[in-house]
């Protein structure tokens, strides 16, 4: 075999190696783009996924966001009046408030002597009858303390069947009885004896109370007042009386509307009246009855 002939079949032999070598490259290559292909369908399908949960997560958040806000505002409007509504009155006004049918109100009924008895308790003499059209309390004193009962029985009657107060609220007068008929009772009682009968509420020998239907006016209160009030024991008694009768009727406590203006008497003024005026009538109370104005915003409810 010539030489010419041995180069012609060699290289006819190259050329099917590089044939064959060529669609075994072909054929890996599809497959290895297929697989690739695949994986990416999956991931693409997958973070589609992904997606649409997390769109339907935000649509349910502000679902829930929607009803939060419509709740709190609800309960705002029903809590706070949006234009609360501010009394305000002249200092001749705030004199004359002081003056009541019963005028006792700047000795407080003080004794310069004290209970001559060995009863813990003093009650007074002068009661009416039961009557179920009016509004009955009874009254008693600790014998310890310094304080007429029978005066005390007709500044406290003289106060709340006054024409500027809870008279004014309830349309029933309030009259004096003996304490086996009574609806609510008023006692007057040192720091001490009004710890132990407010007790659980904390009064800390320095406040009076509401403790369930009794009333217990701490002495100290009544015959030294508070800061806010500075020597004015008129306005204070008008207040605590009024104040712990509201209780009684289920008024709870109050903020101070606007400073300057008249505090409201479900004010707790004993502590602060965080700029309003000291007052002692239910003022704002009458003027929600009569006109049915929600007038001022209530407080978390606690006596003092």
């Amino acid at each position: 075999m010539s030489n010419n002939s041995r180069l012609v079949i060699l290289f006819i032999a190259l050329i099917g190696i590089a044939g064959l070598s060529f669609f075994i490259f072909s054929e890996d290559n599809v497959d290895q783009q297929t697989n690739i292909q695949s994986e990416a369908e999956i991931e693409t399908t997958t973070t589609i996924s992904i997606n649409s949960t997390t769109s339907t997560s935000t649509t349910t958040t502000l679902m829930e966001t929607t009803t939060t806000t419509s709740t709190t505002s609800t309960s705002t409007t029903t809590t706070i009046p949006p234009n609360q509504t501010a009394i305000f009155a002249t200092q001749e006004e705030i004199n004359n408030s002081k003056k009541i049918s019963y005028d006792y109100l700047q000795s407080g009924c003080k004794k310069d002597e004290p209970n001559n008895t060995d009863e813990e308790w003093i009650k007074p003499i002068e009661v009416f009858t039961y009557d179920e059209n009016k509004i009955n309390f009874n009254l008693q004193i600790e014998s310890t303390i310094q304080l007429n009962v029978d005066c005390i029985g007709k500044l406290i009657t003289s106060i709340l069947n006054d024409s500027r107060g809870w008279i004014k609220v309830t349309d029933k007068e309030f009259q004096l009885v003996d304490n086996v008929e009574s609806e609510f009772e008023f006692i007057f009682a040192s720091p001490e004896k009004t710890d132990e009968l407010c007790y659980p509420l904390e009064t800390n020998g320095i406040y009076s109370c509401r403790n369930e239907q009794q009333i217990v006016i701490n002495y100290f209160r009544w015959v030294n007042g508070a800061i806010d009030f500075g020597s004015d024991l008129e306005t204070y008694r008008l207040y605590l009386i009024n104040h712990e009768v509201g209780h009684i009727l289920e008024w709870g406590h109050v903020g101070c509307p606007k400073e300057g203006a008249l505090a409201p008497v479900m004010m707790q003024q004993s502590k602060s009246t965080m700029g309003c005026e000291p007052y002692g009538w239910p003022i704002y109370e009458i003027l929600e009855k009569e006109f049915g104005i929600n007038t001022y915003s209530y407080l978390p409810d606690s006596d003092n």
